[in-house]
Order: structure tokens, then C-alpha cells, then sequence
């Protein structure tokens, strides 16, 4: 198993931003051996780096479907119905990607890996639309503001499109970030090695990054591993303490959380992420009044925190402070006018209070805003005919390569697991 970590750093956003239906943005990775021979390559570009992306690469992207359950590939948001995937990387977070890599049993005795984050500004095949696309002989004319049934061909006439460039485009694929490994592969006949980890000062961030991508998957196991070794390498460092507070508290294990989440206060008192975790504690031990002291530190460092501001007012209703709830989750609307929770929890303080009137005028925002979780039938037909995207829809998933040349695989021999990790530029 080989993982690279994407990590999002000194970026005040999701990556990628913007209209990420739109974009070609993904993650290539190439195993070569020291006999020159290609073992695996992940996120290939066809047609020497011209063509589409291999179909089975790791995107960043939202991936969306029509009432008819075809891609939204034509800049036709309108048609949009359900979403199949969206994967993003929120800032100063981090994303970890998994590979099976097989070894052949003629394979060198090293293999280097190359992760590269790869960035094209128009999806291939728009971008063949734009300039060349034409209606298939034979193929399907439907075409609604719901759906778009047509079968599209690029063999139009591209000598009348607008602009100086009478042809198709040759995008150019943009290297965001890259970084390389090198794998030292033992003899079949090696005696087993035990397995080492050397914990550097300065490798503190990484290993942190690593857990943040593993816990964003739901594999909390890996996450807290990750995160023990922060701990080890400072333990005067709050942000190993924090995270494994935060996997404490997403399993439910809130003992461990507040053991963990009083290390990291007592490092770093006034620190709002140990406050606000530490806050979730407290809230599930029923200690409400302490939980709100602690929200107020976050909300005072960051007064435009919905999601503090949500956590606030959630324990305001709980505490039956109708009014004061009610106050700050009108603060949350303030700053985002369709925020689901602040609407639900709205609705919860006006039943509270009796007036029916305006409980109710929420349920209908609430409900106006709320995700159609039907609409997720839509995408049912597209993922059976479209494996790869099914297999990215995953949130724990891995990525495959076959080798350039049918070979014999050694089943008791895998290079040991190594992280190739990929910084943002402009770091």
C-alpha cells in the first residue's frame, strides 16, 4: 500500500475553488523501477498529456448528474439534479490517498514513486464540446432544461468558432505540487524487517496532515495513530493533543476526549479548536453552562464562526434560554442566510416559546434549503455503468494500476508503506 497525502497549505479555501464541475484537477502517481519499467501509473493523461485523464485517477472535483442521470459536462448547471461525489480539500486540512501497488518478481531493486497534483482549467471534454461538438448521426435529440439526452461526436467544424484559434485547444496540464519516493524492494528469500519509524521534529505537520486525511475518510483508528505520533515528537505541541481529542469525541469516547482536551488546554488555554472540542464534551456530560463559556472563547476570537455560533445556540435551546438561542442563531444567519442547522434550531426555540407562526416559517426554510435525499436514486444507473466513478464516490478507497506487462506477482513481498507528501506552491 502506498499513500500520498494532498495537503492544503497557507490557502484561505476549499481546493480546488471556484466551478469545480469545470476543471480537470487530480492526482497522478507513477511507480517506476530501476529497470525503467512502469509498475503503476495512476492519473495518466492520454494521447502524450493532450488527451482525457485515465478514468480511474483520484479528482478533485463535484461530479454531478442530470434528471436522467448523465454528467453534467457541458456547463449546464441548470440540468444539475444530484451530485455523485465532491471531493474538496478544506483549508489547512489535508487529503489521504490510497494505491495498491503489486510488485512483479522480475521488478528491480528499487522503484521510485512520483505524486504530482495535476490542474487543467477545462475539463477535456468540454473543452472538446466547446470547439468541436456535434450531434452524433442516429443519437438521441433530447434535450430539456432538466436533462440532456444528446450523443455528442467532435467532428464539427471548428474554422467558424469564435476567436483566433481555429482548432481544438491543447489546455496545458499545470504541476501544482509533486514530490518523489524511492522504495528499496527485498528478495523473496529476505528474512522478515521490522517495521521502524523514525519521528523528526520537523515531520510534526506531516504527520498531523496524514491524520486529518484519514480522519475526513471515517478510519478513526488510523487517524489516532497518526496523531499519538504529533504527541510523541512534541509533547508540548496542543495540536496532537486536540486531534486526538477529536477522535475521542467523534467515537464517542468522551473520557478519553476530556483527558486528552485538558492536556491540550492546559498547553494552550485560550486555543479555540481545544475549546470547542472540548466544549462538545461537555455538552454530552450535560454540562451545559461550561460549554458555553468554552463556545464564548471560540466566538470571541472568531465572532463569525457558524459553527460555533450553531454549537452555542444549540446549547442555549437545551438550557431553555429560548431568547439568548435565538439571538445568536440569527447572528448565523446573518452570515449565511441558508444555514440548515441555524434554521432547524430555530424552529426547536419558537416551539419553545409558543410562537407557532414563526416555528413553522422556519420548518419551510429549513425544508427550502434541506438536500432532496431522493434525488440520490438519480445517480444509481450512472454509477453501475461508471465503476471508477462509483469507486471515488467512496469515502475509504484505493486506486490500481495494472503492470505494463502481464507478470507473476510475489504474494509474500510488498514494499513497506511510504508517504509521498504533496505541498500546495506559493508554500
Amino acid at each position: 500500500m502506498v499513500e500520498v497525502v494532498v495537503r492544503t497549505r497557507k490557502v484561505g479555501h476549499f481546493f480546488p475553488g471556484g466551478t469545480v464541475d469545470a476543471y480537470d484537477t487530480w492526482l497522478e502517481l507513477k511507480a517506476t523501477d530501476n529497470n525503467n519499467r512502469v509498475l503503476l501509473w495512476s492519473g495518466k493523461v492520454e494521447d502524450n498529456g493532450k488527451g482525457p485523464v485515465e478514468k480511474s485517477a483520484h479528482f478533485y472535483r463535484s461530479l454531478q448528474v442530470d434528471a436522467h442521470g448523465n454528467p453534467i459536462n457541458k456547463r449546464n448547471a441548470w440540468s444539475s439534479r444530484a451530485v455523485v461525489y465532491t471531493r474538496l480539500i478544506p483549508p489547512g486540512a489535508a487529503d489521504t490517498v490510497h494505491y495498491r501497488l503489486k510488485v512483479p518478481a522480475d521488478a528491480g531493486s528499487e522503484i521510485k514513486l512520483e505524486a504530482r497534483l495535476c490542474y487543467r482549467k477545462f475539463a477535456w471534454w468540454n473543452t472538446q464540446f466547446s470547439f468541436a461538438g456535434v450531434m452524433s448521426e442516429g443519437g438521441s435529440t433530447g434535450t430539456t432544461p432538466d436533462y440532456d439526452d444528446r450523443r455528442v461526436s467532435f467532428s464539427g467544424d471548428t474554422s467558424r468558432v469564435s476567436g483566433n484559434l481555429k482548432k481544438i485547444p491543447d489546455l496545458p496540464v499545470v504541476t501544482v505540487s509533486e514530490n518523489q519516493a524511492t522504495l528499496h524492494v527485498l528478495p523473496a528469500n529476505a528474512p522478515p524487517s521490522s517495521p521502524t519509524v523514525d519521528l523528526k521534529s520537523e515531520d510534526w505537520t506531516r504527520w498531523n496532515d496524514y491524520g486529518i486525511g484519514l480522519f475526513l475518510q471515517g478510519n478513526l483508528k488510523g487517524a489516532r495513530q497518526a496523531f499519538e505520533q504529533v504527541t510523541k515528537i512534541d509533547v508540548n505541541n496542543p495540536d496532537g493533543w486536540v486531534n486526538l481529542g477529536r477522535v475521542a469525541v467523534q467515537e464517542g469516547d468522551m473520557e478519553r476526549g476530556r483527558s486528552v482536551l485538558e492536556r491540550a488546554l492546559q498547553l494552550s488555554p485560550k486555543l479555540a479548536r481545544a475549546n470547542y472540542f472540548f466544549a462538545r464534551v461537555l455538552r454530552a456530560e450535560g454540562k451545559y453552562e461550561e460549554a458555553a463559556d468554552h463556545l464564548q472563547t471560540v466566538v470571541t476570537q472568531y465572532p463569525r464562526d457558524r459553527v460555533a455560533l450553531n454549537d452555542l445556540g444549540r446549547i442555549f435551546f437545551l438550557e431553555r434560554k429560548y431568547s439568548d438561542a435565538i439571538a445568536t442563531l440569527q447572528r448565523v444567519l446573518s452570515i449565511d442566510p441558508e444555514d440548515l442547522q441555524a434554521h432547524y434550531n430555530l424552529m426547536l426555540n419558537y416551539q419553545g416559546m409558543g410562537e407557532a407562526d414563526k416555528a413553522k416559517h422556519e420548518q419551510q426554510l429549513y425544508l427550502r434549503f434541506k438536500a432532496d435525499e431522493s434525488a440520490q436514486a438519480l445517480t444509481g444507473a450512472y454509477r453501475q455503468t461508471h465503476p471508477e466513478d462509483n469507486n471515488e464516490r467512496q469515502l475509504i478507497h484505493q486506486h490500481e494500476s495494472a503492470p505494463a506487462e502481464p507478470t507473476s506477482v510475489v504474494p509474500s513481498r510488498r514494499p513497506p508503506l511510504h508517504r509521498a507528501s504533496s505541498k500546495q506552491s506559493g508554500e
